[in-house]
């Protein structure tokens, strides 16, 4: 009998057999059948296991080196003791990244089906696609918001954040968003009054890359003469995209966390915010302008988290899908909580895996940035390329007012994003905000179009394509070179 009649029969065996989904071990996905559980009699289980051992690859998996049989979607293996004791056949899926991909389809394809039988919702503020900075403004501006010349808003946020652990009387706070503190740290919110309380707001809907040391910074910042005040009078409020994500030990160590314990709160978009800008407190403010500017930001935060009604209505038409896609039982709790673990840990894995290959794409493509500055720009040191936690990039370095190594010209990836622009030598930190404020520098905010943003570790920066990545820092260069 040819290999692929064997395998013939191995797939009538395998269609005729329910597989169990070993639900002790959702860390590594799969499927088995018992010897004496399974429709297959005596002779077709030992045919299949000798099927398995006589066909199969040798594969490691942890400390087993077991020979695993690959037929169609699956592998299938045993733990290779004799075939007498044998007593399990476990399969697992092979493509899995394959399967994450089709369901992701069957998913947008579900709602894109429950959109197109909806009325189209117009939403001012999702159209415009608020960036970190636009959102702190908008917070800013709802806080702001005063009614017989009270601060009922932000009395009322103070309030759900910290209740009576926050004692003082908000009279005159200055709100301010995007504002700089010490050594041009740029903190997304803060309200203040003078010799009585600032509380600092660190805005991650995003979940933006922290910062070394961005709390603890904002908190020195607050310590400096311009504003004066004591840790007893500063208090932090933490805004991240979901419930669980808080700031790391890079962004403040533990003497820090320990400190202001009593005087840190983490509110969520997703479940803090909304559900503060819902309560019937907030809803009942008796003001047109910010009862229109309160449904749409509402709306907006509901489309981000898939929180809408039309959300509901997918989510529905999804749940049955993956119900079937899985095979649940909602009889079985317990093994329908391990098949989702299961697929969880696949698509990580997948994950991890997509996020290496990536890393190194994005290496390549800085590595041939690097390449071009050393043959375009050799009268300048040019920066090996380099990566930490939040960065993978190069560049060069220029003189500014007659110290060489004063200004790096940099390119690279932060995060997913590609980004070119100035930044400074930190051993230069006297020279910063000279440099920001410099008219000679400002000039640099007009090349290729503009738009140029400033940034906690930027003198300027903009984002831009692989494509014209290399060309628009050129024309960056030759602007700083004229200089």
């Amino acid at each position: 009998m040819a290999k692929e009649e064997y395998f013939d029969k191995l797939r009538e065996m395998i269609a005729s057999c329910k597989w169990t989904f070993a639900k002790t071990m959702p860390f590594a996905p799969h499927e088995y059948i018992a010897r004496d559980k399974c429709p297959l009699n005596e002779d077709e289980f030992v045919f299949f296991v000798n099927m398995q051992r006589q066909f199969g690859v040798k594969e490691r998996w942890g400390k087993y080196n077991n020979s695993y049989l690959y037929i169609d979607d699956y592998k299938y293996w045993t733990m290779e003791a004799s075939i007498e004791e044998t007593k399990i056949i476990n399969r697992a899926k092979v493509n899995v990244l394959r399967d994450v991909r089709r369901m992701y389809q069957e998913i947008l394809a579900i709602r894109k089906d429950v959109e197109e039988r909806l009325p189209h919702q117009v939403n001012t503020i999702q159209d415009l696609y608020p960036d970190e900075p636009k959102v702190s403004s908008i917070l800013a501006g709802f806080f702001k918001q005063r009614i017989n010349g009270n601060y009922q808003v932000f009395n009322s946020f103070i309030n759900y954040c910290f209740g009576s652990s926050f004692s003082h009387q908000i009279d005159k706070p200055v709100i301010e968003a995007e504002i700089e503190v010490k050594d041009s740290k740029r903190v997304d919110i803060l309200v203040y009054e003078k010799g009585k309380y600032a509380i600092v707001f660190e805005n991650k809907i995003w979940d933006a890359v922290e910062q070394p040391n961005q709390l603890a910074n904002y908190i020195e910042g607050m310590h400096e003469p311009q504003y004066g005040f004591t840790d007893e009078q500063i208090f932090i409020v933490y805004l991240p995209s979901t419930e669980g994500h808080k700031p790391s030990d890079t962004s403040w160590d533990k003497t820090y966390q320990k400190a202001f314990a009593d005087r840190y709160r983490a509110v969520s978009f997703r479940e803090g915010i909304i559900e503060w800008l819902e309560s019937n407190e907030i809803k009942n403010i008796d003001d047109e302008c910010f009862a229109h500017s309160r449904c749409l930001f509402v709306d907006y935060l509901k489309k981000v988290f898939n929180l809408t009604v039309t959300d509901n209505m997918e989510n529905k038409k999804i749940d049955e899908y993956i119900h079937k896609e899985l095979e649940l039982n909602d009889n079985d709790y317990s093994e329908s909580i391990s098949k989702i673990t299961g697929v969880i840990n696949e698509i990580s894995d997948c994950s991890k895996q997509l996020e290496r290959i990536r890393k190194d794409y994005f290496l390549k493509v800085v590595d041939g940035y690097c390449q071009e500055l050393r043959e375009h720009y050799s009268q300048y040191p040019v920066l090996n390329t380099y990566k930490n936690a939040q960065y993978i990039g190069t560049g060069i370095v220029v003189p500014y007012k007659g110290i060489n190594d004063a200004i790096y010209v940099l390119i690279g990836f932060e995060g997913v994003n590609l980004i070119y622009g100035a930044t400074y030598n930190p051993k230069y930190p006297n020279l910063v905000k000279e440099m920001r404020e410099s008219q000679e520098i400002s000039r640099f905010y007009t090349v290729n179009g503009g738009q140029f943003k400033k940034g906690v570790d930027w003198l300027f920066y903009k984002g831009t394509t692989i494509e014209e990545g290399y060309e628009r820092l050129g024309k960056l260069i030759k602007a700083i070179k004229k200089e």
